[in-house]
């Protein structure tokens, strides 16, 4: 009898135990991969800050607006998206940072609000593109900033935050993928102005953009 209630008290105690230790360590984790929501945050630069995607955030949160309000507590999934991590490597480096998704996804709503995905993917590739090429900045805010080169830089609206599309668009441009087959130029035909566009060697046309060489 003696030799039960000591076999019973042993399992209870181990028992408790190992609640102790998963509750600890569920806590842990909750902790480290939560965020409190404050003035100004959106689920775009939460992403941004963690290395996650808006749609990781809704879905480990159960939400499938973007309205979220200072106080709200977000769950925050560990590790950035496998499409990011893996296939980046292509355009010459490990991760994209923020601020270069920020920029080329303003590039690409300025240049192709409108167009279907597939061109603003494109227009994606082709800033992207003249980063390889010799007669071009080494940089992507070299590329964007260089004079005269982009009309959404002289009229303004490249200062628009970008949409999430076009999110995704420069992130799959960063991570490989050229719909123009190598393009370091495109335009409208309907708007364009300058003759000498009209003497670059065309690939391919997406959309109302032309894309050329």
């Amino acid at each position: 009898m003696l030799n039960t209630v000591k076999q019973k008290l042993g399992q209870s105690a181990i028992t408790v135990v190992c609640t102790c230790l998963l509750v600890l360590s569920v806590t842990t984790i909750a902790l480290a991969a939560a965020h409190t929501v404050v003035p100004g945050d959106t689920l775009w630069n939460i992403g941004q800050r963690y290395g996650v995607s808006v749609q990781e955030i809704q879905a480990a949160n159960n939400i499938w607006t973007s309205l979220i309000y200072p106080g709200d507590i977000l769950y925050i999934p560990d590790g950035a998206p496998a499409a990011l991590s893996s296939n980046v490597a292509s355009r010459g480096t490990a991760r994209p940072s923020s601020r270069d998704v920020q920029l080329l996804a303003q590039m690409i709503r300025a240049e192709a609000e409108g167009e279907p995905y597939e061109g603003k993917v494109a227009v994606g590739a082709v800033i992207l593109n003249r980063l390889e090429t010799p007669n071009f900045p080494k940089t992507l805010a070299g590329v964007l900033y260089e004079t005269d080169a982009f009309e959404p830089m002289l009229n303004g609206s490249f200062y628009q935050p970008p949409d999430e599309e076009s999110i995704r668009a420069a992130y799959d441009a960063m991570a490989g993928k050229d719909p123009t087959g190598g393009a370091l130029y495109f335009y409208n035909p309907a708007t364009a102005q300058s003759p000498w566009i009209f003497t670059r060697q065309i690939i391919t046309q997406i959309g109302n953009h032309v894309f050329a060489k």
